[in-house]
């Protein structure tokens, strides 16, 4: 019952995921990016520029999600399972839509492999990242 709050910001990280990237598409300038470029094929440098923006879209607003999650619930525990039960929720959804996909061989498959691992595992990144600095810090500076 105390990671119930973590599976609701969960669903919320996938729907803000999810709208984003409707955003995104209605704004067109990806798109446009990709249309404009001459000669595009599987391994056009466009396609690492695309990797770029979705994993640098997606390991923001899971960043947010799990800030947020920690500033409104400072109570609740703030662990591995919590992070899990965060992240659960999107690494479902994109796993279940879009498959996994291990093309490493062109640029194309790269950016929709980066893409599917960010959505799968950035909380669960994020969240390591988080608590390795806080192990760093505690091996500086240890408190009594």
């Amino acid at each position: 019952m105390k990671y119930l709050p973590a599976v609701g910001f969960g669903i919320l990280l996938a729907l803000l995921s999810f709208i984003s990237f409707s955003f995104v598409a209605s704004a067109g300038y990806m798109l446009e990016m990709l249309s404009g470029a001459p000669d595009i094929n599987q391994n056009s440098v466009e396609y690492l520029l695309l990797a770029a923006h979705d994993a640098g879209l997606l390991i923001l607003i899971a960043g947010l999600v799990l800030y947020a999650y920690h500033r409104i619930f400072p109570t609740l525990p703030f662990d591995w399972f919590a992070a899990v039960f965060i992240q659960m929720p999107l690494g479902l959804a994109v796993l279940v839509l879009d498959g996994i996909n291990f093309n490493l061989l062109s640029f194309k498959g790269f950016a929709l492999t980066l893409t599917t691992f960010t959505a799968s595992f950035g909380v669960l990144i994020i969240f390591w990242l988080l608590q390795r600095k806080a192990k760093r810090l505690q091996t500086i500076c240890p408190t009594k």
